[in-house]
């Protein structure tokens, strides 16, 4: 990778900008919508746990244990023999509790938390729930376990988030070797049911078990996880809008891969040089979903084709929610400082068509913001679950329309951001806007994030 060095006056002024001059409007604030509709199919366990001789019932509890090859969750056909359902049986060992949930993503219901609950099989320390699930359902999960006289703290609860992070407080299931990451590295088990696509290319996530819950919004964590190695390099850029540090780790494809441009200075010129991609969130894809072994893989097996990638730092929560939610902050940093940077010193292609931006609920406006406002710097917008409930912006997009290349992914269970996402795509498609949308069956999770971000590129890039 060619070394990186702080622009200075001798490499000439910015480009223009609208930084403290264009009024943008005010942002919208987001109202609840309904939780999805994911049935519990009642007693489909337990009527079979008690079917079953005291024997096959012992021999079950036995391999019921972590590391075994008996695992949870189960998944079987759906008992009307729907192609387009499983029924999925989570299990759960816990002698001393007196309740137990799941806090499945985009699942659990204030106004009905006994539906994530799960049931005792009586005279055992074993606990069953089982959904009735679409088959490319894609989520993670953790399960909490309440111990002791009282309600439990999510029963206890009153108000929507205290009930979810009361809900998600507990970690894990010991039973699934499948294990991902949130926005603060704290681990959740990760599940996907059989037709949701292949992702043999998808790396290990580096986990900070110190974390806690990984609820969307919470604190975010920068002190564990990968450190940089070959092919990632971490870099520190001034954001001239605020005088302030930020990070950007930058990952350069493996040498040898096919159409690699190595370190040739000169492959900078437009149609030279690997495709850029700036990515918000940086610090949940460098240290704790492993992107660069998940590109070093997918570049390999010619899933996607070489390309950079600079993974911008969103700071603590309090930052990332004022500077990565609009118009400004971020977008402006991107603009002024990171792009000619990266350009100035990366073998990647100068020209807006090579450049892209992607990221995901904030990360995913911004994306949208970006080419909206500079489309001669950034023509391809990849917007994960955009929070689209927090501006329209199909007037500013409907004025690039013919510039620009955009791509949405919404989960059908993160109904307002899904309808919003429709509602832009109906917008601009009549206009002659290059824009799809993706529906993934998930809900505002990074468990889809991590691989739809790959199957988003190598869409893109072909």
């Amino acid at each position: 990778m060619s070394g990186l060095r702080p622009l200075d006056s001798s490499d000439g002024a910015p480009p223009e900008t609208a930084r403290g001059r264009e009024v943008f409007p005010a942002p919208q604030e987001m109202a609840a919508g309904p939780p999805p509709h994911i049935p519990v199919i009642a007693g489909h366990f337990s009527s079979r746990w008690h079917a079953g001789s005291h024997g096959e019932r012992g021999f079950l509890l036995a391999q019921l244990t972590p590391g075994s090859p008996c695992r949870s969750p189960w998944i079987e056909a759906a008992p009307d023999g729907s192609p387009h359902h499983r029924a999925v049986t989570f299990l759960h060992r816990s002698a001393n509790a007196t309740a137990v949930i799941l806090s499945a993503n985009a699942l659990v219901n204030h106004h009905d938390v006994a539906a994530s609950e799960f049931e005792r099989m009586a005279g055992t320390d074993l606990w069953a729930l089982t959904y009735l699930m679409p088959a490319d359902w894609e989520c993670s999960y953790r399960i909490t376990a309440h111990e002791g006289s009282g309600p439990a703290p999510w029963r206890a609860a009153t108000e929507r988030r205290a009930i979810r992070m009361a809900a998600d407080a507990g970690g894990p299931d010991p039973l699934n070797p499948v294990v991902g990451a949130g926005m603060n590295g704290g681990a959740q088990s990760v599940l996907r049911l059989p037709l949701a696509p292949a992702v043999p290319w998808l790396a290990d996530a580096t986990v900070d078990l110190s974390a806690g819950g990984p609820v969307m919004g919470g604190v975010l964590a920068h002190g564990a996880g990968l450190a940089p190695s070959d092919g990632l390099a971490e870099l520190s850029v001034v954001d001239s809008g605020t005088g302030r540090l930020r990070t950007v780790w930058v990952y350069a494809p493996p040498h040898g891969s096919p159409g690699n441009v190595g370190n040739d200075s000169t492959a900078g010129a437009a149609g030279r040089g690997t495709p850029l991609l700036i990515l918000h969130d940086g610090q949940v894809w460098a240290k704790h979903l492993n992107l660069k072994a998940t590109l070093d893989a997918a570049i390999r097996s010619g899933v996607v084709p070489p390309l950079h990638v600079a993974m911008v730092d969103s700071l603590d929560g309090q930052t990332r929610a004022a500077e990565l939610s609009g118009p400004t902050g971020t977008v402006d940093f991107v603009a002024e400082d990171l792009l000619p940077l990266l350009r100035r010193d990366l073998p990647v292609r100068q020209d807006a068509a090579g450049t892209l931006v992607s990221g995901a609920s904030y990360g995913g406006l911004a994306s949208l913001w970006q080419v909206a406002r500079h489309p001669h710097l950034v023509g391809v917008a990849l917007a994960q679950s955009p929070s689209l409930w927090r501006y329209d912006l199909a007037e500013r997009l409907g004025k690039v329309v013919d510039e620009v290349v955009l791509r949405l992914q919404a989960g059908l269970y993160e109904a307002d951001i899904h309808q919003t996402s429709v509602k832009l795509l109906n917008d601009l498609a009549p206009r002659g806007a290059d824009i799809q949308l993706q529906s993934v069956t998930g809900g505002h999770d990074w468990a889809w994030w991590n691989p739809w971000l790959i199957h988003g590129l190598a869409e893109l890039l072909g």
